[in-house]
């Protein structure tokens, strides 16, 4: 059995096998792009809420993909300068294959290894850290800040987020401890850039409790953090594009309220549309990079 794990692993590093990749990327990117178009113009034409652009929102939203990015980067790279660029740039187009059906996009895009010595193995055990470790981290510090929430005074929203950081941080702290004591998770996780993952997902907090701000809502922490848990809860469920409709629905389940309905759908859609902006950002960055060092 191991034999053919490890057989499998040598056929995925080849360079016949990553030369065919890089043919099945484009075909990927470009049914991905075609369901990107049609997933703004449904949004566009069902929904009654009328999209504005915040650029600091976006600005924002940017920032913590730089960061997860980053987090990549040092996990997949050498201390080769050259190969971080390549490697950023695989990640950033790889965000057009999350809207590729299956979740076969994202697998597909960062196994085509820009690296002269790919290492498949290591790729696919960071692409299962990246969906699962995550929320496994998150969703304890959620779950005890939205408990914290309701005991303490509401309205002193500093205290509340600052009580999240610091279990945040000894989160990540206690289950990097426990998680470490296998030595060959030890030497291949993407825990060991814990800094930048803590980062990563302080900041989309961040940005999440400012976009629920920004929406007028009194109890924005409250809903924000519902949010999360929806969000968090929705990687886990694996294969729908970019998680569409798993999040909103667990979101809608969470809150559990029949007020203010219309304004609960359209902050689903105006994040859903961040997200989508960010994607195609990154995305087509990745693309452009690639085509022209296929060119050069």
């Amino acid at each position: 059995m191991k034999n053919n794990i490890e057989f499998f692993f040598k056929i995925l590093n080849s360079d016949s096998f990553q030369k065919k990749l890089k043919r099945i990327n484009l075909i990927i990117s470009i049914i991905s792009i075609f369901y990107i178009s049609s997933l703004i113009r449904d949004e566009f034409n069902i929904s009654v809420y009328t999209f504005t652009l915040n650029i600091s929102e976006v600005i924002v939203l940017l920032i913590v993909y730089f960061f997860i990015g980053l987090t990549w980067v040092k996990f997949s790279s050498s201390n080769n300068n050259k190969e971080k660029t390549h490697i950023f740039f695989d990640w950033s187009f790889s965000n057009i294959g999350k809207y590729f059906p299956g979740g076969l996009g994202v697998i597909s895009i960062r196994l085509d290894q820009q690296s002269k010595k790919p290492d498949s193995k290591k790729i696919m055990f960071g692409l299962l850290e990246e969906q699962f470790l995550i929320p496994i981290l998150s969703l304890p510090v959620l779950l005890i800040t939205n408990i914290y929430l309701k005991n303490i005074d509401s309205t002193n929203n500093l205290k509340i987020i600052i009580f999240m950081i610091v279990i945040q941080f000894v989160t990540i702290f206690v289950f990097k401890k426990v998680y470490f004591k296998n030595n060959k998770i030890n030497k291949n996780s993407m825990l060991n850039y814990s800094n930048y993952i803590f980062i990563s997902l302080i900041l989309t907090n961040l940005f999440t409790f400012l976009i629920f701000y920004n929406f007028g809502f009194r109890d924005y922490l409250p809903r924000a953090i519902y949010y999360l848990i929806a969000s968090y809860i929705g990687l886990f469920f694996v294969g729908v594009p970019a998680g569409l409709g798993i999040r909103e629905a667990i979101f809608i389940f969470l809150l559990n309220t029949t007020s203010s309905t219309f304004s609960n759908f359209d902050i689903l859609i105006h994040i859903r549309l961040l997200y989508l902006i960010c994607d195609i950002f990154y995305g087509f960055s990745g693309f452009l990079y690639r085509a022209k060092k296929s060119f050069n």
